[in-house]
């Protein structure tokens, strides 16, 4: 669904995002595209799409576990719908991504995946950096933008950032409860009082370097806040030595074992 809409941003919105390490933008895309995005969005929800694949599971509780989803995600729903990939908002987010990490936009690829924060219990997001649950085997050069399909306010769980912290490594993380079997990560030691709030109206996005600290609070309202997330960039840089992460490896251990515990009780 391509519309003629483009987004263009200013070189002080680059340098703003570079020093920072994110950028909101007020419309990235149409209120048409939105609401037709949001149908698909409900259609992969409500049919649990990908679940036996992995690609439906819930962030913010164990694996496989039989209670309320407080946290659903579903990955690369461009493979259910590849017109996602024709939108207005998929070609605006590939330009400014290509502007903010000054590559060429030919080089910029990825794809997304989608967040539910029930309205009254949707979990919060705690801080994090996306690409600690990257590769580690590679260095990537890419960014996240964040696009809700209902308003993100400080009540249902709109984006915080701390500034600058993209600068940084990777710091450590832990899984939430410290349970390798939720996969949500948590980065502490985070100094909460330099955070920085962003609500984004509809049509809005924000755009955040893989390894700007950033977290999202619970849903507090009585609304589902809905978002879509795309990854993109150029390809990363393959590395010698990997990245020491133990808890990918923790969660890679702890899915085997689910996954042996199942095949013997088949």
């Amino acid at each position: 669904m391509n519309q003629d809409f483009e987004v263009d941003i200013t070189d002080e919105q680059v340098v703003s995002f570079q020093e920072n390490g994110f950028l909101s933008i007020d419309r990235v895309t149409t209120g048409t595209e939105i609401e037709w995005m949001r149908g698909l969005y409900d259609q992969l929800f409500d049919d649990r799409w990908g679940e036996k694949e992995g690609r439906y599971f819930d962030l913010g509780g164990q694996r496989a576990h039989t209670g309320k989803d407080v946290l659903p995600q579903i990955l690369g729903p461009e493979t259910r719908f590849p017109e996602l990939r024709e939108t207005t908002y998929f070609r605006n987010a590939v330009t400014i991504t290509a502007r903010l990490l000054d590559v060429e936009s030919s080089t910029v690829s990825g794809g997304g995946h989608m967040i539910l924060k029930p309205g009254g219990y949707g979990r919060e997001t705690p801080w994090h950096q996306d690409e600690a649950y990257w590769n580690p085997h590679e260095l990537p050069n890419r960014l996240s933008a964040w696009l809700p399909l209902d308003p993100a306010t400080l009540e249902s769980g709109c984006l915080q950032f701390i500034p600058k912290s993209h600068e940084g490594e990777v710091v450590d993380h832990r899984h939430v409860d410290n349970d390798p079997l939720v996969h949500t990560l948590v980065a502490d030691h985070v100094d909460s009082l330099q955070a920085i709030v962003c609500p984004i109206p509809i049509g809005g996005a924000v755009f955040h370097h893989c390894r700007t600290l950033h977290s999202a609070g619970p849903n507090l309202t009585n609304q589902q806040r809905r978002a879509y997330i795309l990854v993109l960039g150029p390809p990363g840089q393959r590395l010698e030595k990997p990245f020491e992460r133990p808890w990918i490896e923790e969660e890679q251990k702890a899915l085997a074992n689910l996954d042996s515990l199942a095949a013997s009780k088949s």
